[in-house]
């Protein structure tokens, strides 16, 4: 309910106003009365009421001077003025004032009621508009560290453009950032990505704010710097450098050492350090940032818990271009490891071939991934030719060349390489031990089976649903023969059987071993028994193979 106070000098006035309207109906309440200016500024410093009814003319204070003082008290109360009589000069005052409404007598009682429900509705309607600003002031406040988080973010990543009014959301959004010398530096906890989610939302919160707290403590004064995570997990400070820029990038260096020192010493935390360039202007941020985060990935080279500047880490003699060897024999090697299943052979030769090539630290990282790339395709192209899925590698179905550029160091990379290759051998393995024997089987049953037909490994490997290329590797460990000549042999077995046992004709003989061609046939069994067909029908001898 609101309050109204009613000031005017005659008292029947007051009294008709107060008594012969129904206000609680009207969700009003008559907070009180006065009969002069002084009396009703008194009562409306003690009362607050946000309607006030006064005459213009009353001893003390007039009306015009009563609302001037409640003005500097209370700019927001609605005044309705009661004048005897229309006066242009009172009411384009009044107005000026801000008084709301300006009524004559003699005063109408619907008049009096009209101009307070509409003072009530515009009262009720401003505090609803307020609560809700105060709720989006407050929601604002309350989002303010993630609305500068955003801002600067997309500030490093380019997305955001800065404008001629760009001081003002510097000063909303705290930063303390001039136009002129900007670099950026970044601070990254090794190996994060193998955190557990609950050391994540925890710790790694507490350690950023950590690193935090040691840049803005660390860093000397003179130099204007902003600090803030960014969305890659990274602790992210851009900074105005002196005019010496070589000096700036040792204290930042310095800096950085300090930290990276004081959490492994603290709390056994690894923390890597990425500095970027110095750039004229604050424009070029982005810049500076792409090559901070390009230091940084230059762990995979340096190892972890390292700070590196960009101009030492990258490759300067441009003419100097880095490409890949041709690995063919070291992939070669590592397929015929993996079918052979020997899982410390993997190791074994990745380390010494591999450590050996990428040995020296003047080689850019994404030579030491591409590398990998090629080792990884040779794993997959063997699991594929022996249907091995990725989801029995890892469980679920991951894009295993994504899980190359997350690894930071070479050692990572290396390890992750065997662990794979141990998985494939160890499958291999197992199916060798469980099914080799009875593949085997089908396949000297199936030769036997349709030698009056062209036999062809493809036609095989589909009947025991096996890779060619695989199937071709274990017929020829549990036999010790290629699968080609033992299919040779077989038949050749036959053809003798033929010869030897039956009246046929030599090309009847040859088109029911699968051979369109005498002469080839011939050719063939000349070679296996050191006769032709022709001779060994008539002597009925061979030499054995």
């Amino acid at each position: 309910m609101l309050k109204m106070l009613i000031a005017d000098d005659e008292q029947i006035i007051v009294e008709g106003i107060r008594e012969s309207i129904d206000w609680k109906s009207f969700d009003i309440s008559i907070a009180g009365t006065a009969k002069n200016g002084v009396e009703a500024l008194d009562m409306a410093i003690k009362l607050h009421p946000e309607i006030i009814i006064t005459d213009i003319k009353m001893p003390g204070l007039n009306g015009l001077e009563l609302v001037k003082e409640i003005r500097k008290l209370n700019p927001c109360v609605k005044i309705i003025l009661i004048s005897a009589y229309e006066q242009f000069d009172f009411a384009r005052e009044a107005i000026e004032l801000g008084v709301c409404s300006y009524i004559t007598k003699p005063l109408k009682k619907q008049k009096i009621i009209e101009e307070v429900i509409k003072l009530r509705d515009l009262i009720l309607q401003e505090k609803t508009e307020k609560e809700k600003n105060n709720k989006y002031e407050e929601l604002y406040l309350s989002n303010l560290p993630i609305l500068r988080e955003h801002y600067l973010n997309s500030l490093i990543i380019g997305k955001t453009r800065l404008t001629g009014d760009y001081g003002k959301q510097f000063t909303t959004y705290d930063i303390d950032i001039d136009e002129n010398d900007v670099g950026v530096f970044v601070c990254s906890i090794d190996n994060i990505e193998d955190t557990s989610e609950e050391f994540f939302e925890k710790s790694v919160q507490i350690i950023h704010l950590r690193i935090s707290e040691m840049i803005q403590e660390l860093i000397p004064p003179e130099y204007r710097k902003t600090i803030f995570q960014s969305y890659n997990n990274e602790v992210v400070t851009i900074f105005n450098a002196s005019s010496d820029h070589a000096a700036t990038i040792k204290d930042i260096a310095l800096t950085a050492e300090t930290i990276k020192n004081t959490l492994k010493r603290e709390i056994d935390i690894s923390v890597s350090a990425g500095i970027g360039r110095i750039y004229p202007q604050l424009k070029e941020v982005a810049e500076s940032y792409q090559e901070a985060v390009k230091a940084l990935n230059y762990r995979l080279v340096y190892g972890n818990n390292a700070v590196l500047y960009i101009d030492n880490v990258e490759i300067k003699n441009t003419k100097r271009e880095y490409m890949i060897p041709d690995l063919g024999d070291i992939l070669t090697s590592v397929q015929n490891i993996l079918w052979t299943g020997k899982e410390e052979e993997v190791r074994k030769l990745v380390s010494n071939r591999i450590d050996g090539l990428l040995k020296g630290k003047s080689i850019p990282y994404y030579y030491v991934q591409q590398v990998y790339c090629q080792l990884l395709s040779t794993l997959l192209r063997t699991t594929y030719e022996i249907n091995i899925l990725p989801e029995q590698l890892y469980g679920t179905p991951v894009h295993l060349y994504g899980e190359i550029f997350k690894k930071q160091t070479m050692e990572e990379m290396k390890d992750w390489y065997c662990d794979l290759a141990s998985r494939v051998c160890s499958i291999i393995n197992e199916r060798k031990t469980a099914r080799s024997g009875y593949v085997i089987k089908m396949v000297v049953d199936y030769i036997k089976e349709h030698c009056n037909k062209d036999i062809s490994l493809g036609e095989v490997a589909e009947h025991v649903n096996l890779n060619p290329s695989y199937l071709s590797r274990i017929f020829k460990e549990e036999t010790g023969t290629q699968f080609v000549e033992y299919v040779r042999k077989v038949k050749m077995e036959m053809a003798k059987e033929l010869l030897r046992n039956t009246n046929k004709k030599i090309y009847g003989i040859c088109e029911e071993l699968g051979y369109q061609n005498v002469q080839y046939f011939s050719t063939i069994f000349k070679n296996t028994t050191g006769m032709t067909p022709l001779e060994f029908k008539k002597t009925g001898k061979c030499q054995e193979l």
